[in-house]
């Protein structure tokens, strides 16, 4: 019964440090300038990707999450794309940005924290967030259609 008492307090306390929105992230972009989402808050909504280079997934999901948000012009969606590339991977980044036209904002994760603070162990992952950075919706992994899954949790979201 004691085992039990510590292992449920243990939950508890470390549930409540998990991070529950995205309004504090502050990690640099793919040219080494600060990105602080508090001064991004003004959008109908905040789609983070977890990503890497070598993630196929990860670059299946792109254009899926583009056409999403190509398909609610009226919405003023944020897009961040959040590499765990290592800095000795930052020149692929670069050239893969510059292989794709997505109107997302490339950021460097390449030390784990921001990753480590949501708990991103596997990749793909998604953070659906609302326009006060509070997170409504996560899903790790991505499959054609899983996007569908987020439209609809962003149609939700707007109609709150």
């Amino acid at each position: 019964m004691k085992y039990h008492f510590h292992f449920f307090i243990t939950l508890v306390f470390f549930g409540s440090l998990l991070a529950k929105d995205v309004s504090a992230i502050k990690i640099k972009d793919v040219d080494g300038k600060m990105f602080t989402m508090a001064d991004h808050l003004d959008n109908d909504a905040i789609i983070i990707l977890f990503w890497a280079t070598w993630c196929l997934p990860c670059q299946k999901e792109f254009p899926a999450i583009q056409n999403l948000i190509d398909k609610y012009p009226d919405k003023k969606v944020k897009v961040l794309a959040i590499s765990k590339d290592t800095p000795r991977s930052l020149a692929k980044v670069k050239s893969f940005i510059r292989k794709h036209d997505y109107d997302f904002t490339w950021l460097m994760d390449s030390d784990g924290s921001v990753s480590a603070n949501y708990m991103v162990d596997v990749i793909p992952h998604s953070i659906l967030a609302d326009a006060s950075g509070k997170i409504v919706y996560t899903h790790t992994g991505y499959r054609i259609g899983d996007e569908l899954e987020l439209e609809k949790e962003l149609l939700q979201l707007w109609q709150e």
